[in-house]
């Protein structure tokens, strides 16, 4: 392991090095790093200075050197401003990522500032008490998203110890207390959304765990690391602890839920930089933190090609390309997490398993949501009505994520509509340009399980439903609600819907009322998957996550089931969604007539033997009398 991260970190920099623009003779454009997926200059890009200094420590010194000056340079030109802060992007004006530089800064004179000429040093350590300066004073960032006001306690805590001015430690411990106050009684940070404190309708708090994974838990950890500070170490190792309930087996984490899950990638948020560090930080007490981390590199491997982090486990399938943000912020977290001695962890047989939660239905209230987990999956149903953005996230009783040991991800919602809410900071879809060579044609579409109906051209859905009512049995939730559209209104004619889930060691049945419209069910299907009609139903065969498949084997297997007609809109053509980096199957289910009735059963195995006894049933069914 310790191996997979230095080899990840180095294959990541070298790819950066690459795209890195030089010999232009115009500082516009020398020193930055071009997005082959963006196709243009992403602002942040600057802070690679750090893992390029890194790598200068390592091997090619000179090489590195230059690309870390460069991309210092290029930042200074380019984003700077007279009050000392940076934009985030040559034509975004927002100031709040001036954070992220001045940790980046901070870390470069700290680790390696020996590799810096001493006038070299001199400029960067003023650069940064500029930085330093802007930060201190700028104090709308407490009112702005969670993750700024921590990051900035960590910013302002390394700018007061490399320029040993006491007063930027004292501001960082004022910040750091604010997240104190910004915990729920499950342990889930909140505050992924303004103002923090403000419910929504059914009482829920604004939480992305993205963010909180990947950006604020690991700023306050290594806040409290460094500066002793052990109420905020503590907390930050309570959040993880809760956080860890919505990991998955395979590194992945369930933000199908999440205020800004316009970013959710499933290893975790598209511009943040990692839950590594954060989770080693506590590798000595914590063996359950280094097999998270274990969990989490090996899947940035698997979504690693072309020497860049790729968006998701499909978008190589699905012929979308990397974005570089991903990289150069990830790197810099390997970055440090040799510099901080701590990859050798990941190495230890110390790593022990992830403390698994009792089997069955457990309910977040800051979330109107329910985690249901068997011993063979693990189910999440949610009825989340704080709205960050306009059809940011499915509710109205979605069951929005479904996870199975063997099969994988099975079910993940995400964005109603995919809406770039930061331009600068998301892809576009982009129809593969080698579509000849992909097995299937790929078309962007939302992957929430939902009943939709449409009427006069306007699209009524349950995952825009806010006012849904849920109640939970002993091993079932049952849902009503109304479709509405994607401001939550009603059409003239109101249309009634009820959906109810129940839940066996096997699978999930899932029951639909509704006299209108039909029930949409995407189920997560890759390129390689195959994809056969039996005799009451279809089964998706598990080809690997990005492995070719073994002649004559099953890895895993989806059986989908119905006693309504399974449709298919648009045949075996898969639907791809950037968020969160999955494609799927489209299925469709038009009610009884005479019931208005769907019944759908969704059920998962690992074997041959079970895939055959799925052919029977019977056990299943009985399963649910």
């Amino acid at each position: 392991m310790r191996g997979l991260c230095e080899n990840l970190f180095e294959e990541w920099c070298d790819s950066l090095l690459k795209l890195q623009i030089r010999g232009t003779g115009d500082p516009r454009l020398d020193g930055a790093i071009l997005c082959p997926a963006c196709g243009r200059i992403h602002g942040r890009c600057g802070e690679a200075m750090y893992p390029f200094l890194k790598m200068a420590a390592r091997r090619d010194k000179e090489i590195w050197l230059k690309a870390a000056r460069m991309a210092f340079r290029w930042s200074e030109y380019n984003l700077r401003q007279t009050d000392g802060s940076l934009l985030n992007d040559l034509d975004v004006d927002w100031k709040g990522t001036t954070v992220f530089f001045a940790i980046q800064l901070a870390d470069c004179l700290l680790f390696h500032g020996d590799l810096l000429k001493e006038e070299e040093r001199r400029d960067w350590a003023q650069r940064l008490d500029k930085t330093a300066g802007f930060l201190y004073g700028f104090d709308a960032l407490k009112e702005n998203n969670i993750n700024y006001p921590i990051a900035n306690a960590l910013a302002l805590l390394l700018c007061g110890r490399v320029l040993k001015k006491p007063e930027y430690e004292k501001k960082a411990r004022e910040l750091a207390a604010l997240a104190g106050e910004r915990f729920t009684e499950n342990g889930l940070l909140f505050g992924e959304g303004i103002p923090h404190e403000r419910k929504s309708g059914k009482g829920c708090l604004p939480v992305d765990l993205g963010y909180n994974v990947e950006e604020s838990l690991p700023s306050l950890a290594l806040y409290g690391r460094i500066s002793g500070d052990k109420r905020a170490e503590s907390l930050a190792e309570k959040g993880f602890a809760a956080h860890l309930d919505f990991m998955m087996e395979d590194g992945g984490f369930n933000n199908s839920f999440g205020t800004r899950c316009y970013k959710w990638t499933y290893w975790g948020s598209r511009t943040s930089d990692g839950c590594l560090l954060g989770l080693l930080l506590y590798g000595r007490k914590r063996p359950d933190f280094v097999q998270a981390a274990k969990r989490n590199v090996k899947l940035l491997r698997k979504c690693t090609g072309e020497g860049l982090l790729f968006g998701g486990l499909h978008y190589r399938e699905a012929g979308q390309p990397p974005c570089v943000h991903h990289t150069f912020t990830h790197a810099k977290v390997l970055a440090e997490i040799l510099d901080r001695g701590l990859a050798g962890l990941l190495e230890e047989e110390a790593a022990g398993p992830i403390p698994v939660q009792p089997e069955g239905i457990r309910y977040y209230p800051e979330l109107a949501s329910w985690r249901i987990r068997s011993a063979k999956w693990y189910a999440f149903v949610t009825d989340y009505d704080w709205e960050y953005m306009r059809s940011g996230h499915g509710s109205g009783g979605c069951l929005s994520f479904l996870w199975s040991t063997g099969a994988g991800v099975v079910l993940c919602g995400g964005m109603g509509e995919y809406t770039r809410e930061e331009p600068a900071n998301m892809q576009t879809f982009r129809p593969p340009s080698g579509a000849a060579e992909l097995p299937f044609a790929v078309k962007e579409g939302c992957l929430n399980l939902r009943i939709e109906a449409w009427r006069d051209g306007v699209r009524f859905s349950s995952m825009y439903e806010d006012t849904a009512v849920c109640t939970v049995g002993d091993k079932e939730i049952f849902v009503r609600g109304h479709l509405k559209d994607a401001d939550h209104k009603e059409p003239e004619r109101r249309i009634p819907y009820a959906l109810t889930y129940r839940f066996a060691q096997e699978g999930i049945r899932i029951q639909a009322e509704c006299r209108e419209g039909r029930l949409i069910c995407p189920v997560i299907c890759g390129m390689r998957d195959e994809v056969t009609f039996i005799e009451d139903g279809l089964m998706i065969e598990r080809a690997g996550a990005g492995e070719e498949k073994n002649a004559g084997t099953v890895e895993a297997f989806v059986h989908v089931s119905s006693e309504n007609p399974i449709l298919l809109p648009l045949g075996t053509e898969r639907i791809f969604s950037l968020v969160p980096g999955f494609c799927a199957l489209r299925l469709e289910f038009a009610p009884d007539r005479e019931t208005g009735r769907v019944k759908l059963d969704l059920r998962f195995g690992v074997s041959k033997e079970v895939q055959d006894d799925c052919m029977g049933r019977r056990d299943f069914r009985e399963d649910y009398t």
